[in-house]
């Protein structure tokens, strides 16, 4: 009996530390253990529409959609990343999709027909994007390391179209009036 016990007990105590182990191997990944925050007001009557999409660690995703037909799509996958959209008006439309390391991207769209599309991938990057006005459009895309882009848009009718690759670039743009 006491060698039946003995393989008992040793099974058992196998059997208790792989799942302790599985237990701390799951909570140490950052998609058990880290907090994933949104917010989301969508006011107003209309086809506002927000899938948000957040994968890793310290995700955090603000968003304010008013008016009618507003739509915002992201993903977010690595691991200190942050979203802001304030979208007011009508038939905004904002897109993004994030990856990487400590990514930020802050969008304010006022007005009618705004629409931004970003692609942001690795390390410290960082988009702000805000329009005013009626059918601005923005196209952004980085990628690489430690990238920072700004665009302000005021008026009706701005375009913008901006890709970045490799590391530390930093771009400005800022239009204003009619039809930049």
């Amino acid at each position: 009996m006491d060698v039946l016990k003995s393989k008992y007990l040793h099974r058992l105590t196998k059997i208790l530390a792989i799942s302790f182990a599985s237990v701390v191997c799951l909570a140490s990944f950052p998609t058990f253990s880290q907090p994933d925050l949104s917010d989301y007001d969508e006011l107003a009557s209309g086809a506002n529409l927000a899938r948000v999409s957040q994968d890793g660690s310290d995700s955090s995703l603000n968003l304010f959609q008013s008016g009618s037909a507003n739509r915002f799509q992201s993903h977010q996958f690595g691991f200190n990343n942050s979203i802001n959209v304030n979208q007011q008006g009508s038939h905004h439309i904002a897109g993004l999709r994030q990856s990487g390391a400590n990514i930020e991207a802050e969008i304010l769209q006022v007005g009618f027909g705004n629409a931004v599309v970003s692609l942001q991938h690795g390390e410290n990057l960082y988009l702000d994007v805000m329009q005013t006005g009626t059918g601005n459009l923005a196209l952004i895309k980085q990628s690489g390391y430690d990238n920072s882009i700004e665009i302000q848009q005021h008026g009706s009718g701005n375009a913008v179209g901006v890709l970045q690759w490799g590391n530390s670039q930093d771009v400005v743009i800022t239009q204003s009036n009619l039809s930049n």
